[in-house]
This record gives C-alpha cells, sequence and structure tokens, in this order.
C-alpha cells in the first residue's frame, strides 16, 4: 500500500490543532452539557470539576500557538483534572501532548493509549492517533481512526472532512478507505459531498469509488453518481469517467447520442441529456424516445447538452427531423465543443420544415479532444407564438 504524502496532506492536518478538536468530543460526550458549553461558569461551582477544567485549557489554548511552557501549564491543570476524577480522557491527552512535546514518548503514547481505551469519544485523542498513524505511514491505520471518530462521534465530521477530503489526492489513502465505501459507513457521503462541494476533488472521489467498484446500493449514497460524475467531467478526467461508467453498467452512453432510457436517466449526471424547461424554450423525451423542443423565442438557446466521450477520428452523425405542424422553428443546429477548455470542435446545421427529413453531417475528433459537449441549439421566428420541432433518430457511426 502506498505510503501518504505527509509534507502536502498530513502536515495541513497537524495545523489544525489537535487540542482544540476536544472541544468538541466535550461537547458531544458530556453528560451535563452545561459544563461544556460554559466551563468557566461550571468552575465557579464546581472549582474541580475535571470536564469543566479540561474543557476549558482547550478552549483558551484553541487558537492559540502552542509552545512548551503552554503545554506544561496544561498538563499541571490536567492533573488537577485526574485529582477530581481518574478516568478523564481529555486530562490524559493533554498530560500526553506535554509529555510528547518534553520528548518523553513512550510516556505520551501509553497516556494516549490509556485515553484511548477509557473511551472512543474523544476527538483530541482520535486526531493523536491519526497523526501518528501518519508518521508511521499508516494509511490503514489512519482510515480506521478517522472511521472510528466518525461513527462515534457525531460532531466529527465538522473537523475532520476538511482534512480526510483533502488526503483523497493520495492513492494510498484511497484504498484504505475503499473498505469503508462497500461497508456503506453513514459518513461516507457526507465526506463525499464536503469534497465535492469544494470543487477540486471531483476526480479524487471518482476514483475512490471506481476503486470500490462503484457505490453500493444502499440509500445513503442516493443522488451522489450524478454529483460524483459532474465532478470527474469538471475536471477533465475522461478516463476516470469511463471505469465509473463500466461500474454503473453503463459505459456505452458515453457514445451513444440517442435518446433513450438510459441517456436520459439523471443517475448519470453530465452523461445523461439535460433539456431545458423554461418558459422560453423546453425540450422532452415522449414515449417513442423522441425529442419534442418547443421555442417562442428569436434569441438562439440551448434546447438539450450532454457529454460524450467520443475516441479520436471521423464520424457521420444523422438524424431525423420534422415539424408536427405549420409552426416550425426558424433555426435549429447542433454545435459540438471540445472539453475540457470548450473549444469550438463543429456545428451542423438543421433543416427545418414541415415534412420530416433525415439530416446527416460529417465531423472529426481531434487526438486533443478527449471529452465532448454536445448541444442542439434552437430559436423561434420571433413573434412569440410557440414553435415545435421533432428530433428523431440519432445515430453516430464511426468512419475510420
Amino acid at each position: 500500500m502506498d505510503r501518504p504524502v505527509v509534507t502536502s496532506w498530513g502536515r495541513a492536518l497537524l495545523g489544525l490543532g489537535s487540542l482544540g478538536l476536544a472541544l468538541a468530543a466535550g461537547i458531544d460526550a458530556t453528560a451535563n452539557r452545561w459544563r461544556a458549553i460554559d466551563p468557566d461558569r461550571a468552575l465557579q461551582v464546581r472549582p474541580g470539576d475535571a470536564v469543566a477544567l479540561t474543557l476549558n485549557e482547550d478552549q483558551r489554548q484553541a487558537d492559540q500557538e502552542m509552545s512548551p511552557a503552554r503545554t506544561a501549564a496544561i498538563a499541571d491543570v490536567a492533573r488537577r483534572a485526574l485529582r477530581s476524577d481518574p478516568l478523564t480522557a481529555p486530562a490524559l491527552r493533554q498530560i500526553a501532548v506535554a509529555e510528547g512535546v518534553a520528548g518523553r514518548h513512550r510516556a505520551a503514547d501509553r497516556l494516549v493509549h490509556l485515553s484511548y481505551d477509557l473511551t472512543r469519544r474523544e476527538l483530541g485523542t482520535s486526531w493523536l492517533l491519526i497523526e501518528a498513524a501518519l508518521d508511521r505511514g499508516d494509511a490503514a491505520g489512519v482510515a480506521r481512526h478517522f472511521d472510528e471518530a466518525l461513527t462515534t462521534t457525531p460532531l466529527a465530521g465538522e473537523v475532520m472532512y476538511p482534512a480526510l477530503s483533502a488526503a483523497l489526492f493520495d492513492p494510498g489513502m484511497r484504498a484504505a478507505l475503499v473498505p469503508y465505501v462497500r461497508q456503506s459507513r453513514r459518513w461516507m457521503p457526507a465526506l463525499m459531498r464536503y469534497a465535492l462541494a469544494g470543487g477540486d476533488a471531483g476526480e479524487h472521489v471518482g476514483a475512490l469509488v471506481v476503486a470500490a467498484g462503484g457505490l453500493p446500493s444502499s440509500p445513503i449514497y442516493a443522488g451522489l453518481d450524478q454529483q460524483i460524475l459532474a465532478g470527474i467531467v469538471a475536471k477533465g478526467e475522461f478516463g476516470i469517467a469511463g471505469g465509473y461508467l463500466r461500474n454503473m453498467r453503463a459505459g456505452g452512453i458515453a457514445t451513444d447520442p440517442g435518446f433513450s432510457a438510459a441517456t436520459t436517466d439523471a443517475r448519470f449526471g453530465p452523461f445523461a441529456w439535460a433539456f431545458a424547461d423554461e418558459q422560453a424554450v423546453s425540450g422532452r423525451r415522449d414515449e417513442a424516445g423522441r425529442l419534442q423542443v418547443r421555442v417562442s423565442t428569436a434569441r438562439p438557446l440551448k434546447v438539450a447538452v450532454r457529454t460524450l466521450v467520443l475516441p479520436a477520428g471521423r464520424y457521420r452523425f444523422s438524424q431525423k427531423v420534422e415539424a408536427p405542424d405549420d409552426d416550425v422553428v426558424a433555426a435549429a443546429k447542433w454545435e459540438m465543443q471540445c472539453l475540457p477548455g470548450n473549444r469550438p470542435a463543429w456545428s451542423l446545421e438543421l433543416p427545418v420544415r414541415k415534412a420530416s427529413s433525415h439530416y446527416a453531417g460529417q465531423f472529426a475528433i481531434p487526438a486533443d479532444c478527449p471529452g465532448q459537449q454536445l448541444s442542439l441549439v434552437v430559436a423561434g421566428r420571433g413573434d412569440e407564438e410557440d414553435a415545435e420541432i421533432v428530433v428523431d433518430g440519432l445515430e453516430l457511426t464511426r468512419q475510420d
């Protein structure tokens, strides 16, 4: 298994502040929540309250740079807390940090594991164990401690998703997370959505799902396929997209331009047709598998858009076009752009008349055009009256 790249994401993880995370753990685990919410007030009532003492120190140092003197002072308070309650996990963790800063690493490790043995709900301790696994290059250990924290402590995601989503670029971490995708851990969809929302991790989330053999058939993953595919396309990673679609048993739709049940299934995200549904223009697939278009403006508008992944080469593109009545649209045109970059690749004006007609055109996909966006652009006569056409029988044939 590949070693996680400590220099690129591990140090950022360390920079979030191990001790400050204990505040969230304390809030979640404390039976008397007012001690965690307002530890200063709690200490006025009960000066030796162990939970309030440790949380108060965590709050004070969360935004401060730690120093040996500061960690030693926190450890003194933690020892007071232990005299009040010897089983206070945050206090053991605070002393462990001070021991580690002082260079007494064996003592620090013993205290961290003692805190861990007392409870799996102490986020500060979980964070220290994650850091230790990271330093060892133990991706499986990193993933295991993330899983424990995210499973046992509802508030853990707020502080752990940023670091874990940043780690998805690393192949070793993705491999370590594959079992948790397959097990449908409840925190996994939230992590994926967090990573996708940042806009920079679409291909890494996609690669994780491909490595897992696709998303399991579980309600917790509902709606994620289209979000992930959109993120992959946004990053221009069409090789990953192909593997993702194959896992969905839909690899063929990436080269199929037609209006089938599969190519209009929203689960496939940008690889499914997206139809406009506005007052000025709308499109829909009818029961016969045809595209019905309505437009009431002279301004050219996109009525249907989707992504394809056509290998480089020459192609013949044909379709049947007809108008159901005398109110035909004024113009209709296919447009194709290369992705990424939205570079124009091809366009084809369609004949628009009442009689049904077949029409074909040829185009070439260059080698530097790994993905394509195909769009149908229409315009009406400009009298604000609805005009319609029907597009049917789309076929795409490679010529070489």
